[in-house]
């Protein structure tokens, strides 16, 4: 992997491949190792970046700044950095969101967006986790205590492969990739909690995407949501394509909130024929 350094910061990476650049961006608790089967399937096309976010997979961990605010300052760093052009940008989660509010603020630096279960306050609370997030918003100052210690928790590997199953929707399940040893690793590293945690503290942030209309000169959008998605609800998924109007929507049955992992060859042939054209 390849370091970029920001601030104070190691943000790792991979790249590869020759061509117009695309970005992939994972979902929390995760890295870039959700994307290795769709990267070998495009890099005979394009010159693709795979980011790990700042604390996930090898990147740095600081104890606190895991705002919407921080992750889009350093993509934009990253992309000045390497001086990419015309930009394609993949995300899963909260990397669809990071996606969103980067072309946001540079519509003109991006082609295309492929929003794979993005991630907002609507579709988290809908979601079989939104009580955490409904119990947070009654007693932030507690709450955020209480993340505070759980933060120091490492989760064991039965534990992860739990957490892990949860995300996959039946057909991730019958392949039991929740045993996927570099998935599973993610979730077992010291400090994801913390990471996780902080992410969800900042999570008001994201209901900027709940009433986000895009204007006549943003990027194209293509949404990929998993039928079966536990973490973030596929329904709420739909109420929000009524605002963000995608020119392209993707349903997979018996996909969950991993389905670049569930079905590669589908989601990468979606991904292709969309930033081609775009």
């Amino acid at each position: 992997m390849e370091t970029f350094r920001y601030q104070n910061l190691n943000i790792r990476y991979i790249q590869a491949g020759q061509g117009k650049p695309v970005v992939f961006l994972h979902n929390g608790g995760t890295s870039h190792v959700i994307w290795k089967d769709i990267i070998r399937q495009l890099t005979d096309s394009y010159r693709i970046f795979a980011i790990d976010l700042l604390g996930y997979g090898s990147s740095s961990e600081p104890e606190e700044d895991y705002t919407l605010a921080k992750h889009v300052e350093i993509l934009a760093a990253f992309i000045k950095c390497h001086q990419l052009k015309d930009i394609k940008l993949v995300g899963n989660c909260m990397g669809s969101a990071i996606s969103i509010k980067y072309a946001m603020n540079d519509p003109g630096n991006v082609s295309s967006l492929i929003l794979i279960n993005p991630l907002t306050v609507n579709t988290f609370t809908a979601g079989q986790l939104g009580v955490f997030l409904r119990l947070r918003q009654t007693a932030p100052g507690f709450f955020r205590t209480i993340y505070k210690g759980l933060g120091r928790f490492r989760l064991n590997k039965l534990i992860s492969e739990q957490s892990l199953r949860m995300q996959f929707g039946s057909t991730g399940r019958k392949k039991h990739l929740e045993k996927t040893e570099n998935l599973c690793a993610c979730f077992t590293r010291e400090g994801q909690m913390n990471s996780l945690l902080r992410t969800l503290d900042d999570l008001v942030n994201y209901n900027v995407f709940d009433r986000y209309s895009p204007p006549e000169n943003f990027p194209p959008i293509c949404t990929i949501w998993g039928l079966e998605n536990k973490i973030l609800s596929a329904e709420a998924g739909r109420v929000l394509n009524t605002t963000l109007q995608p020119e392209r929507e993707e349903w997979i049955p018996g996909g969950g909130h991993l389905v670049m992992l569930e079905e590669p060859e589908k989601i990468a042939a979606v991904i292709r024929d969309f930033i081609t054209l775009k």
